[in-house]
């Protein structure tokens, strides 16, 4: 048994700036036991991401393991993992028995007694014992996809791949078979991968979904928070049957606490504030372009529910009726001149009870189900409803140094520098800082093994690296604890636990705010800091961005013969040569090969993941920036910025310093085809 993780993993084909990627940056963890489905359309990656876990396809950069090992260049046959193909490829010559032992006698490590009990074992597991001595061309589809399956079983492998196994099988069969594979999961209680393109076979199956299109994850999640969350408009509308119903809306906030949602043809709908809490105000204008989307199931036509939610209700016309004996499909036109036959964005689809009333032609009164209504975004379809907000808007005004935040006169620090005025301040939901919670700026990871670099020869001295710097572990950067500067009391309406994050309501003084609260716990009221850095400021005449907390530099490998084919490796960034780790050295060699000192690479590292040094890269102090708890250094190194939390540092402005990076946190990118490497 085995878990998985896949960090980064790119499959280009036609390698250079115009390569194809078919699959693009997917990182994700898989656990032991898990039963994880690959859906999408054709296309999307799905088939190729298995097939690069199976080692049927080279990774072209990323890193995958099966447990604690590294096998990016493990063979297949090596991986102890076991493959059930579309076409079920089983040997036409050879019996069902012989067809599932195969895999076994091949690998000459078990007896005829242990294959044959294995094998018995797995056909009693499929009930095809009766099957054992046919050969596959006398058996139904269902039968042979069975022996597949019974072939992977009777290897014991760490991990179960399965690539459509079911799309040959008629619509009964690929049903029952459904149950089958689910019912063989639990009985095995190892880990599998399915992959698929029928979006009803990843809900009743997985534990979680990977939703793919053009070789990019969707999202990740559960079956019901893929089907109740949706991360954008693609999986909104891929996920359920039939298929969420979209209009082009606007929203416009309205006295007493309500929003008037505008859509097809004019009609007009409330909703509670509260439903749209998470909504980023500027989509509340009444003039930005919204999608509206709602779900078949969710529109509904009995008396009880329109009465009962008269504020969402409307009336429209039925076109067409599919009674499909267990639900009833009900077409409505909400432009009643509108012909189209292909998608309109006028039409309305409703699931309704099989023992409803409804004829063609017939005008209906239908209600929305406020609480499960869908908003995305008309340009990028991303939701405007996210489960955890991403900031804040909030007006505040601005006067002599100091803003009047929610109610509370804040001093600004120095580094925020803005004319008096009426601003709005974005806010990100981790900009908080409670009281009593703080957290350290950066966290102690277990340190790369440190390339133990070898003395030049005398032979290869003038070969020698002539800009080295030191490389400095991970446990020699400070971990500096933020500092609190209180800027107001909040009491906290409510607490939602989403994955592994905390996510806060706070209200203060009549205002809500959404904060990211990892580590609070059994408070009702906290005092509430605000990292300035974070916050941008919106005025009439001037904008004031969040301070970078990222930095980026060009870097390229190169190396110092130290003997007869033995070299230093290291990562030449503004000016300096940094040894490598053996792990990020590793890594780049793993995706770039041979070409690795000629690529042009970036890299990129926090502002607490670098710090002045005895030695490091070579730089100037241009400004220092005071964020009241903090300060921050704006260095000149080279032609490239470089901004580094200061900590108790004395550095001033005009000083020449050295700059060390905590090299376990660099990030690596390869420049021209924007393949992340680590």
């Amino acid at each position: 048994m085995a878990s998985l993780s896949l960090k980064h993993i790119y499959k280009v084909y036609d390698n250079g700036a115009n390569g194809v990627k078919a699959v693009n940056d997917f990182c994700m963890e898989i656990e032991d036991k898990e039963f994880i489905v690959f859906v999408g359309p054709s296309g999307c990656g799905k088939s190729t991401t298995l097939r690069m876990i199976a080692g049927l396809e080279e990774i072209t950069a990323g890193e995958l393991m099966i447990g604690d090992e590294v096998v990016n260049d493990v063979e297949p046959k090596e991986r102890n993992i076991a493959m059930v193909f579309q076409n079920y490829a089983l040997y036409p010559h050879m019996t069902v028995r012989e067809n599932m032992a195969f895999a076994l006698e091949l690998s000459k490590k078990f007896t005829k007694e242990e294959i044959n009990d294995r094998v018995n074992e797995a056909a009693r597991i499929l009930d095809i014992e009766q099957f054992l001595d046919r050969k596959p061309r006398a058996l139904s589809g269902g039968q042979r996809q069975r022996v597949s399956l019974g072939r992977a079983i009777v290897r014991d492998p760490k991990v179960f791949l399965l690539d459509e196994p079911l799309s040959n099988l008629d619509a009964k069969l690929r049903a029952q078979m459904r149950t089958e594979i689910s019912k063989l999961h639990n009985k095995l209680q190892t880990t599998f991968i399915y992959v698929t393109h029928d979006q009803v076979e990843a809900m009743t199956m997985g534990t979680r979904i990977v939703v793919m299109k053009l070789g990019v994850v969707q999202q990740i999640d559960t079956p019901k928070n893929l089907y109740k969350y949706p991360a954008n408009k693609f999986v909104a509308g891929f996920i359920g049957t039939p298929q969420m119903n979209f209009f082009d809306a606007t929203l416009k906030k309205t006295e007493g606490g309500k929003v008037e949602v505008t859509f097809a043809n004019n009609r007009k709908i409330l909703l509670d504030e509260d439903v749209v809490a998470k909504t980023d105000g500027k989509y509340l204008d009444g003039n930005t372009t919204v999608t509206l989307g709602v779900r078949p199931e969710d529109v509904h036509w009995d008396e009880k529910f329109v009465s009962e939610h008269k504020e969402t209700a409307f009336t429209c016309r039925t076109s067409l009726i599919e009674a499909l004996g267990s639900e009833t499909i009900v077409y409505c036109e909400l432009d009643e001149e509108n012909d189209a036959i292909g998608d309109s964005s006028t039409r309305l689809t409703l699931k309704v009870d099989p023992k409803a009333e409804i004829d063609k032609n017939q005008d209906i009164t239908v209600a929305i189900d406020p609480q499960c209504i869908h908003l995305f975004d008309n340009e990028t379809e991303m939701t405007i409803m996210p489960r955890i907000p991403q900031y804040n808007l909030v007006k505040a005004k601005v006067k002599s140094g100091k803003v009047d935040l929610l109610g509370a006169d804040i001093a600004l620090p120095s580094a925020i520098d803005l004319p008096d005025g009426d601003y709005i301040l974005n806010i990100p939901s981790d900009a908080f800082i409670f009281k009593g919670f703080e957290t350290p700026l950066t966290s102690v990871e277990e340190s790369h093994k440190l390339c133990s670099v070898e003395p030049v020869g005398e032979k290869y001295a003038n070969k020698a690296l002539k800009n080295l710097v030191k490389t400095y572990p991970c446990e020699q950067f400070e971990q500096y604890e933020l500092q609190f500067n209180k800027a107001f009391d909040a009491e906290i309406e409510s607490v939602e636990d989403i994955g592994k994050t905390r996510l806060l309501r706070l209200k203060v003084n009549k205002n809500k705010l959404f904060a990211i609260g990892n580590g609070v716990d059994n408070v009702k009221t906290l005092s509430v800091a605000v990292d300035w850095k974070k916050v941008t400021f919106t005025g009439e005449e001037k904008v004031t961005e969040a301070f970078a907390l990222t930095n980026t530099l060009s870097a390229r490998v190169v190396k110092e013969q130290t003997g007869k084919k033995k070299y230093n490796f290291a990562l030449e960034v503004a000016g300096a040569e940094i040894y490598l780790t053996d792990y990020i050295a590793t890594k780049i060699f793993n995706a770039l090969g041979r070409k690795a000192f000629e690529t042009e690479l970036t890299v990129d590292f926090g502002i607490y993941d670098v710090m002045t040094a005895d030695s490091g890269i070579e730089g100037v102090v241009e400004k220092i920036l005071d964020y009241g708890t903090e300060k921050i250094a704006v260095v000149k190194a080279g032609e490239a910025q470089v901004n580094v939390y200061l900590g108790n540092s004395g550095v001033k402005q005009g000083d020449n310093v050295k700059l060390a990076l905590n090299l376990p946190r660099l990030g690596v990118v390869e420049t021209l085809r924007g393949i992340r490497i680590i």
